[in-house]
């Protein structure tokens, strides 16, 4: 075997890429080396590292930079295959479009429609081979919007190719039949739910359990509880840092308003329960204990993890390890997540608070058709039946405003008797004249 063949044992493909893409070592080298079949002939190059995480991250830019000089050069036309155009779409939609829902369409391509379609040329793409993808992702049991949404970025890359005079039509989409509305309830928490996930939290942070690497701390327990008096979703701690919190007061009254960038709706400004104002001042105490000051432009949360996937992948893995010790998802058959908090937090304020679902959705940034789709099917008779009953009758809103009214007029008596009482000491003009 030649020193530079590589080691069977050692060869490695990379999650999301084509099979022809390779990272392996050879006897020739101590580095990896990233190999990639394209347009007929091989490409190598020497990554120039041992590690095999950095190798990989190398031979992702190596692969996109020899389909790029395809492209550039238009030797063939293998500048129509899919995975070319689809990279080349992602690209100029990456500037304009929200992250959210580019990170979406990247992940649905790369995870699924160019492993199927790989280095196909575009305008051979039919409407069997559309159904064949579509049959081997129901084999995966993915839900019926999830299915919608990979015929959408696949006929989004389509008609990129279109715009580029690639392809001439788009083929026949196959026809899904059914409704992807779903009025399936969102789980929230009660409040004893609630106290104990949040005591857990507690718990778990005194004995400083580690998860894979990374310990519980308070801050787990002041995430929990801001999120619930915040209504924020799991994505806003991607991107909420200390400038957007500003600490509003009005009289006794003292709450936050977050004014963070929009991670999937709208960027309406968030007005916070009042409780929001200690969780967030005892986060900070926190944080100072292990750093001099907080800049504006830290995240609130996790700041040590500027890579916010990772960031969210290790709340979440806290998280579930924290739920996990209160057995509540055994004893109550729930799917308790992240996005839990933000149901709960929803559900408060339909239970407990007199406010009606518009002014709710506004603040949560949603509509008030997914309050009443999503939330409001948790309600039962037995709790509205306190808001069914509370209402004020005609005559004692009148004896309202007659009080109000009768005070006004009490008041402006008073200040006339005051203001001629003053008139009466001052002496006029006339009258000094005389005493001169």
């Amino acid at each position: 075997m030649s020193r530079s063949t590589p080691i069977p044992s050692t060869i490695q493909t990379i999650s999301g890429y084509p099979k022809k893409l390779v990272v392996y070592l050879t006897l020739s080298s101590k580095y990896y080396w990233v190999r990639v079949y394209f347009q007929g002939k091989y490409f190598t190059k020497s990554t120039k590292t041992t590690n095999l995480v950095e190798s990989k991250k190398f031979s992702i830019k190596f692969y996109e930079q020899v389909l790029m000089n395809s492209v550039m050069t238009k030797t063939s036309d293998t500048n129509k295959s899919f995975t070319v155009v689809g990279r080349n779409y992602l690209e100029s939609i990456k500037p304009t479009t929200r992250p959210t829902v580019y990170r979406s369409d990247k992940s649905r391509f790369e995870f699924e429609l160019s492993p199927f379609f790989n280095e196909q040329d575009i305008s051979t793409i039919t409407n069997s081979q559309i159904s064949r993808l579509l049959n081997k992702l129901s084999e995966k049991t993915r839900s019926l919007s999830t299915l919608k949404h990979y015929l959408v970025v696949l006929r989004k890359i389509l008609k990129f190719g279109i715009s580029n005079d690639l392809i001439d039509k788009l083929p026949v989409f196959p026809k899904l039949n059914g409704k992807t509305r779903t009025t399936q309830k969102r789980d929230y928490l009660t409040d004893q739910e609630y106290d104990s996930i949040v005591k857990m939290s507690e718990l778990c942070s005194s004995e400083k359990l580690v998860v894979r690497g990374v310990e519980i701390t308070l801050e787990m327990k002041f995430l929990i509880q801001f999120m619930v008096n915040s209504f924020i979703r799991p994505s806003d701690l991607r991107v909420i840092k200390h400038k957007h919190v500003t600490i509003k007061k009005e009289g006794k009254d003292e709450w936050i308003v977050l004014s963070h960038p929009a991670t999937k709706t709208n960027a309406n400004e968030v007005q916070c329960m009042t409780a929001s104002v200690g969780i967030y001042k005892q986060l900070c105490e926190l944080r100072l204990q292990t750093q001099k000051k907080i800049s504006p432009d830290e995240f609130v949360f996790f700041p040590q993890y500027l890579n916010r996937d990772t960031m969210m992948s290790v709340v979440g893995r806290l998280f579930r390890k924290i739920v996990e010790r209160t057995n509540l998802e055994t004893t109550t058959d729930k799917n308790i997540t992240l996005y839990s908090l933000r149901h709960t937090s929803i559900m408060m304020r339909l239970v407990k608070g007199n406010v009606n679902t518009l002014h709710l959705s506004r603040n949560a940034r949603t509509s008030q058709q997914m309050i009443d789709q999503f939330y409001s099917q948790h309600l039962t008779t037995d709790q509205v039946r306190v808001h069914l009953q509370r209402f004020e009758s005609v005559e004692k809103k009148k004896e309202e405003q007659l009080k109000k009214r009768l005070d006004k007029q009490k008041q402006k008596e008073i200040e006339r008797k005051v203001e001629e009482k003053l008139k009466s000491k001052t002496p006029s003009k006339t009258t000094k004249k005389v005493q001169k």
